[in-house]
């Protein structure tokens, strides 16, 4: 009863008119969100809230919309978290403006894993595309939840490699839960959900506004340990999520991409002024604390035969033919490997996908770490 108390406080405070999560936040915290769970507007006054507010706090319709969330969300089988919540994720919590309320579809207890985001342009190339496949696919081996904006483009690339790989997605939406945008990832959104999660700040029903973005990035950013801009043209709602990152203190990274190319301009900028080069697998975990990296599973840290169960025929060939301690080139491994040429490159790109290599400048190709 306690908790449902708090939450509804919460609630209170997330979804009044006119009263700014700036203000909301630090009300919650001073006075206890209890304290706003059913209030009167002389007892708030009291308290030393502003007297407008008070009143917008207190209204019947303001009761009248949390009784229907907590009953929808009830329904549905979502979760509320309540900014102090125990399964409230710390990361978000830590936000300089943390969502009161956080709506979740799926497991709220994906929310706490260590997690990169990945996100990029919704025009994607067929690298970025690529890029994106191979970073989102390669952390989820890793056993980190990819993070992303269920966006076209890279954000459902790396939401789908991360699910394909057997790992753990978060998607963070600018709009309710139950409103799915863009409408062609309904599907996508349920993969989500049943592996991962679906969250969001907004009450059901709220439609897709492009003032929503931004602050579904800031989530992004506080569900991540890091941050990896695929592809971003300047400006773009990525290098928002880029400046989110640097403010809230997470690691930055970039995709390289090639000069004169508008879609690589921006990560071209964030490369010139400090972000990470994102490269490989290896450059992101090189990025996040030790302690935030779990053990990746014994099959694939081993490369054994179980790491490349249900791959393609030729990968165990071509990862054999890949040295221990050593990288190979693409014509290398053509020479040394009998078979089709396409058949050859359509294996590496498979084994890529999965984390066992990883690609090097100038076409060459090593085992990931411990691979």
């Amino acid at each position: 009863m306690r908790d449902e108390t708090r939450l509804r406080g919460w609630l209170r405070l997330a979804r009044c008119p006119r009263l700014s999560l700036r203000h909301a936040v630090p009300l919650g915290r001073r006075l206890g969100p209890e304290v706003f769970a059913d209030p009167s507007r002389d007892d708030l006054v009291a308290r030393g809230v502003d007297g407008a507010h008070a009143r917008t706090l207190t209204t019947a319709e303001l009761t009248r919309r949390i009784d229907q969330e907590i009953a929808r969300s009830t329904r549905e089988g979502w979760h509320l978290l309540g900014l102090d919540d125990p399964a409230y994720p710390p990361l978000v919590a830590q936000l300089a403006v943390p969502p009161p309320v956080l709506a979740v579809r799926g497991d709220p207890g994906a929310l706490t894993r260590p997690g990169v985001a990945i996100v990029g342009s919704r025009s994607a190339t067929s690298y970025g595309t690529s890029m994106a496949e191979t970073l989102a696919a390669g952390l989820a081996r890793h056993g980190i939840a990819v993070v992303s904006g269920l966006a076209l483009g890279i954000d459902g690339r790396a939401h789908r490699a991360a699910l394909h790989a057997g790992g753990t997605t978060l998607a963070v939406l600018g709009t309710g839960l139950d409103v799915i945008y863009p409408r062609s990832h309904r599907r996508l959104t349920t993969d989500v959900a049943e592996h991962g999660a679906v969250v969001t700040e907004f009450p059901p029903g709220t439609p897709p506004k492009p003032g929503h973005f931004p602050r579904r990035n800031r989530i992004i950013v506080g569900l991540s340990d890091a941050v990896v801009v695929v592809e971003a043209a300047i400006p773009s709602g990525t290098l928002v999520t880029a400046r989110w990152a640097t403010e809230e203190n997470r690691a930055l990274l970039a995709v390289p991409g090639r000069v004169g190319d508008p879609a690589a301009t921006g990560c071209l900028e964030l490369l010139r002024d400090g972000a990470a080069l994102a490269t490989s697998v290896e450059d992101v975990l090189a990025e996040l604390r030790p302690e935030r990296i779990p053990r990746r599973a014994a099959a694939a840290a081993d490369g054994s035969s179980a790491a490349i169960a249900g791959l393609g025929p030729m990968c165990g060939e071509v990862l054999s033919a890949i040295p221990a301690s050593d990288d190979r080139s693409v014509d290398e491994l053509l020479d040394l490997l009998p078979g089709p040429t396409d058949r050859i490159l359509a294996a590496l790109f498979e084994l890529e996908l999965s984390g066992l290599v990883v690609a090097l400048p100038g076409s060459r190709y090593r085992r990931a770490t411990g691979g």
